[in-house]
């Protein structure tokens, strides 16, 4: 059987191509997933950035407030977050990962990356390296633009 025919297209359009099959593809929920994907956003977030207030995550993750809270609080309830009072104001929370969300976490990132690598299985290493510097550099790119 011969391979498909690949369609040659813009950069532009084969990028908003590979972006909406992995939005598919990622926000389809896997065997054995914990969380779902915008929870998993959310606990990805705590591990860059470490502990901090509700608000402050809904602006990094450049959500509505209540948004965050209702992912918080499912996140709280399945102990893969901490909720510490702010030493600063006491009234407030400080939203941290638990030990618990960072193995949720990586198990998540690693299915993930499983279905990649299998999508890449016959990729040699030139290619695989081509296309790491690609996505880092246009990632790079797109970083210093926002």
């Amino acid at each position: 059987m011969q391979a498909p025919l690949v369609q040659e297209t813009a950069a532009e359009d084969a990028l908003m191509h590979l972006m909406l099959a992995l939005g598919r593809r990622f926000r389809a929920r896997a065997d054995g997933d914990a969380v779902d994907p915008s929870q998993a956003a959310l606990l990805y977030t705590l591990k860059c950035h470490g502990a901090m207030r509700l608000g402050d995550i809904a602006e990094v993750m450049q959500l509505d407030a209540s948004t965050v809270s209702r992912h918080v609080q499912q996140l709280g309830d399945r102990d893969l977050i901490e909720r510490e009072p702010d030493p600063v104001d006491g009234r407030a929370r400080i939203i941290a990962l638990s030990a618990a969300g960072a193995a949720t976490l990586k198990q998540t990132f690693d299915q993930r990356r499983a279905f990649i690598a299998a999508a890449l299985v016959d990729w040699n290493d030139a290619e695989r390296d081509r296309l790491s510097h690609d996505l880092t550099r246009l990632t790079a790119t797109l970083g210093a633009t926002s």
